[in-house]
């Protein structure tokens, strides 16, 4: 019995992270309407996020006038209703 919830629990540990880049990167594409790998304020603002310019330009680190996966995850909380 020790050994089924041993494995269950570590199933569980290996399967979260998978679950939770596979849904990150579905948003993400759905956000992404024009495919080019970043985020544009057109795009977000298209999709109904409710975005305020100025923490665009704060989660824009490289300058690109986009916003990458990795920028839009690390401040995903500055955008709010992204769905």
């Amino acid at each position: 019995m020790k050994a089924i919830l041993a494995g269950l629990m570590a199933s569980a540990l290996i399967a979260t992270p998978a679950s939770a880049l596979s849904w990150k990167n579905t948003l993400f594409e759905r956000l992404d309407a024009d495919k080019s790998g970043e985020l544009s304020t057109n795009e977000l603002k298209d999709t109904g996020c409710t975005l305020n310019v100025k923490f665009f330009k704060y989660a824009d680190k490289d300058l690109s006038k986009g916003l990458s996966k990795k920028e839009f995850y690390n401040n995903r909380d500055l955008f709010k209703r992204c769905k």
